[in-house]
């Protein structure tokens, strides 16, 4: 008996060193696996708490979607190289696609609620909406308590679904940070969705950020991101604020991470 203790003495020792070593953002990342009857699909869930978390006190919730991509990497801070400065006072949900996150991204940030393209594996918003809304939010709220506010950071098509979420019966969201956001695509569906908004309603409640690089000339992101500022701004919607910035020499890619800085320095005391 006594080998065989001294045995499972050192494997607990082993694996209490070894929990020592691991980088500080690995044991405050909650991971788990949620599943969405909406879109008959699982997700990654990668929940980042500040260093002090302390159950009880509420903090601002910020999800992030492509949370396995660049700018989930980013935000998550796996990387001591690649690390956003992320305020104490926030949350990170993170959602990332498994599998063909290619195809998955179309499918899940796209929209065609005013009668554009869709099929099977491309142009439901509307069901990841409802996956926030009814699945993925209700049980963040179970888990970590009330928020102090709610944001949603997204990056070329999740910076469309970002902008999508403003028109929808719920606000889900308190600001939106929509960097890069792919206004163009499905034939500017976007566009024509909030064409058919501005006909029903004066209201958008909504604190919007909008930021394309300078350089997105050819994938039609910096002109599409203008014309949905102008177009917004000039209905005068009522609770709806709206700021519209560029970076000049960014790209697609590089506008990431000032990007998402700017959208995290806001949530600073």
């Amino acid at each position: 008996m006594k080998p065989f203790i001294t045995t499972m003495s050192r494997f607990i020792l082993l694996l209490f060193l070894i929990s020592c070593t691991q980088p500080l953002w690995a044991q405050r990342i909650q991971r788990s696996t949620v599943y969405s009857p909406q879109i008959k699909d699982s997700f990654l869930l990668q929940v980042r708490l500040p260093k002090g978390y302390k159950p009880g006190i509420a903090y601002h919730h910020i999800y992030v979607p492509d949370g396995s991509l660049k700018m989930g990497n980013y935000i998550l801070g796996k990387d001591s190289s690649w690390r956003a400065d992320v305020p104490e006072n926030c949350i990170i949900i993170s959602i990332a696609h498994t599998g063909n996150w290619h195809g998955q991204r179309q499918r899940d940030f796209l929209p065609s609620d005013a009668g554009g393209y869709s099929d099977k594996n491309f142009g439901h918003a509307r069901h990841f909406y409802l996956f926030l809304k009814n699945t993925l939010m209700p049980s963040v709220r179970r888990q970590y308590g009330a928020s102090k506010s709610t944001a949603f950071i997204g990056h070329s098509f999740s910076g469309l679904f970002c902008l999508y979420t403003l028109f929808q019966e719920d606000k889900l969201f308190d600001r939106h940070f929509a960097i890069s956001p792919s206004v163009w695509a499905n034939n500017r569906e976007l566009l024509k969705i909030e064409k058919l908004h501005a006909v029903k309603s004066k209201q958008l409640s909504g604190e919007v950020s909008l930021l394309a690089g300078g350089l997105e000339v050819f994938n039609k992101v910096l002109s599409s991101t203008r014309e949905f500022y102008d177009t917004t701004l000039a209905r005068k919607y009522l609770g709806y604020k709206v700021t519209f910035g560029t970076i000049n020499n960014a790209n697609h890619y590089s506008i990431i991470k000032p990007g998402v800085d700017r959208a995290l320095a806001s949530f600073k005391n």
